[in-house]
């Protein structure tokens, strides 16, 4: 896939859609005498459309096949496709065996989809364990994942699986709010702005709402209270700091 990459950059229109079929003509054949590298990237390119047309069910059959070979990446990916339906039925006791078989190996994904399998599958499947899902967000967080650290945050706030711990929460969203995350951002605007789980600070708040605001999360109610909290020279400076900071406009 290095290799499609750097022709990808290099290329464009006509050139580049004959480059991608040549390299995806060249990955089926080489999957197909069993490498299982190339098994994986067939199954991404036959996912995301690369080289060809889009054929989510035909890429479970290339993933599946790396997986089986014990591909860490190609377990995820088969994993999250049959939690979502992808490519055929949703089958939560299909996907656990390869996430957990890629948590073992510490993939921060893996880790991240396994804490998903005990808070997300369907009812008929299993009964959510909020506490086991903190297990595996925990080890996932610990791996740098950005979207367990928000979870983390947001069932601390709201007492899911563990006790409610404003103060936790805010420190696990803090964390998610600063590496970018719209969700986080606006959450601790607003626990800012109702001294929850911190000191209250409007122009802080305003700062954060401003970041959420750029990054497609809008309340225009949280604004109006927060501009009524500042002056106009306060949120002007706001807006200039979030502007500033990633995740900001």
């Amino acid at each position: 896939m290095i290799r499609l990459l750097v022709l990808l950059f290099a290329l464009g229109g006509v050139a580049l859609a004959q480059v991608a079929q040549d390299e995806r003509a060249k990955t089926q054949a080489e999957a197909e005498a069993g490498d299982v590298e190339a098994a994986f990237m067939l199954g991404r390119m036959y996912r995301d459309g690369v080289g060809g047309a889009q054929d989510e069910a035909e890429a479970r059959v290339w993933l599946k096949q790396a997986a089986d070979a014990g591909h860490v990446r190609a377990s995820v990916l088969l994993g999250l496709m049959l939690m979502a339906g992808q490519g055929g039925d949703a089958d939560f006791p299909a996907a656990r065996p390869y996430l957990l078989y890629a948590a073992a190996a510490g993939d921060e994904d893996g880790l991240y989809a396994m804490g998903l399998q005990f808070m997300e599958a369907p009812p008929k499947v299993s009964a959510p364990e909020p506490a086991t899902a903190i297990f595996w967000f925990r080890q996932a967080a610990a791996k740098g994942s950005i979207d367990a650290v928000y979870k983390l945050g947001f069932m601390s706030l709201r007492g899911i699986g563990t006790p409610a711990d404003a103060g936790e929460a805010y420190r696990w969203l803090l964390k998610a709010a600063e590496a970018g995350d719209p969700q986080a951002q606006i959450i601790v605007a607003t626990m800012l702005n109702e001294g929850q789980g911190v000191e209250k600070n409007p122009r802080a708040a305003l700062v954060w709402y401003y970041r959420a605001k750029a990054n497609g999360m809008v309340d225009d109610d949280l604004e109006v209270e927060l501009l009524k909290q500042v002056t106009e020279d306060e949120a002007k400076a706001a807006k200039s700091e979030a502007d500033a900071l990633p995740g900001g406009g």
